[in-house]
């Protein structure tokens, strides 16, 4: 029977303080968020140790970029009125309309989101899996 650790790890530190919130539900929701991610900080680290806290980060990479990739979809059903998904929608639009220059930078800024996102994730397993190998 293994032993476990006499004292659990802290709770990785952000880099920044988040501003002080000033109301009564601003301070209840800043207290629930914390307690959420600390709760999941501490499973991810029980199961993966070091590894938990590289897919903890890397989940939080996913929702916030995931958040700037719907932007430039609400932007564009906003200002043209349309909901620009794919180079599919693209090409049912006039070639020399603006609504078909929009559609194509839209559409290609999600694609390179993507990549950043995917990137980003690769990039942070693969040096952490280095330094696994190497300690």
């Amino acid at each position: 029977m293994s032993q476990m650790p006499s004292s659990l790890p802290s709770s990785p530190t952000p880099i920044e303080e988040s501003p002080p919130a000033s109301t009564r539900l601003g301070k209840s929701t800043k207290k629930l968020v914390f307690n959420i991610l600390e709760f999941v900080d501490q499973i991810f680290y029980g199961l993966m140790g070091q590894l938990g806290r590289t897919v903890y980060a890397s989940i939080q990479d996913a929702i916030a970029l995931s958040i700037i990739l719907q932007i430039p979809g609400f932007i564009s059903e906003f200002i043209i009125g349309k909901n620009f998904s794919s180079f599919d929608v693209c090409f049912q639009e006039n070639y020399l309309d603006v609504s078909c220059l929009a559609c194509f930078i839209i559409v290609t800024s999600d694609f390179l989101l993507w990549i950043v996102l995917a990137g980003r994730i690769l990039g942070r397993f693969w040096a952490d899996l280095r330094n696994l190998k190497n300690p």
